[in-house]
């Protein structure tokens, strides 16, 4: 299971004061060892020509930073969205068979239908959750779907609307299931961290005549990164953590189903 799984099962205030105290921690301890073992001795007219190339690598950083968060915000949306349309496909759904004129004849893709919203709320999102990948299983409660919708051979139109609004579900939960391992390349991970760092190490070969000053500003600069990184982490993964897409139309559907098997008696 990826570290980063444990990582969001955390306080979300807790994760967030864990990842900004690692970077403030960082930048302020090389600077300290900076201080006190760098050999460079910097002069002021170096110092200016440090700052502007710490300027426009900063300025570079922060478009890099920009766009991440503005891809992992946008793919969080898309799968909310996906997510949605889903679940009301399959309220929809449900209704189609709940309000089947034929019971007798509807009970077995209704069976195998609940046995369906089981399997997603117990068994799919809890592997998205966990950031583990599907494997062939986890087709097999949705083909039994499928499959019962099979063995009916009348020309019904209403089985016809049930048969196409499956189709329009398995669309969108192939698409959640795309939204869940579509996170970050750890090539990207890499470039924002190598990135940080070098923006760091730049700050910390600036000439301060006040270290304590040299240290705020460092461990400010620390902690916005950390907060940046922080706000990755947290939308990479829709199914995980503290604000995670739940499986709440489906369990929706349970209720629903729950209440009409208790009025039926």
């Amino acid at each position: 299971m990826p570290v980063v799984y444990y990582a969001l099962q955390m306080n979300p205030v807790i994760l967030l004061v864990v990842i900004i105290g690692l970077f403030v921690l960082f930048s302020t301890g090389l600077t300290l060892l900076f201080k006190r073992y760098g050999r460079i001795n910097i002069r002021h007219s170096d110092n200016g020509g440090l700052g502007d190339v710490f300027v426009a690598i900063t300025a570079i950083y922060g478009l890099l930073m920009g766009f991440v968060v503005f891809l992992v915000w946008d793919s969080f949306n898309t799968a909310q969205t996906n997510a949605d349309r889903e679940g009301s496909l399959a309220r929809s759904l449900y209704r189609d068979i709940y309000y089947y004129p034929d019971s007798a004849k509807i009970a077995p893709l209704m069976s195998a239908y609940i046995d369906y919203v089981h399997y997603v709320i117990e068994y799919e999102y809890s592997h998205m959750e966990k950031i583990q990948p599907t494997s062939s299983e986890d087709r097999y409660a949705f083909s039994k779907v499928f499959s019962t919708i099979e063995r009916d051979k009348s020309n019904d139109y209403r089985m016809e609307e049930i048969f196409k609004t499956l189709n329009e579900l398995a669309t969108y939960r192939s698409l959640r299931q795309l939204d869940a391992v579509n996170n970050i390349p750890y090539p990207i991970w890499m470039t924002l961290m190598l990135g940080g760092i070098l923006i760091i190490g730049f700050a910390t070969v600036l000439e301060f005549k006040n270290l304590n000053l040299h240290l705020i500003i460092n461990g400010l600069l620390g902690a916005f990164i950390g907060l940046l990184v922080y706000i990755i982490v947290l939308l990479d993964y829709p199914f995980t953590g503290s604000i995670s897409i739940k499986p709440e139309a489906y369990q929706q559907i349970l209720l629903m189903h729950k209440e009409a098997h208790q009025k039926s008696f």
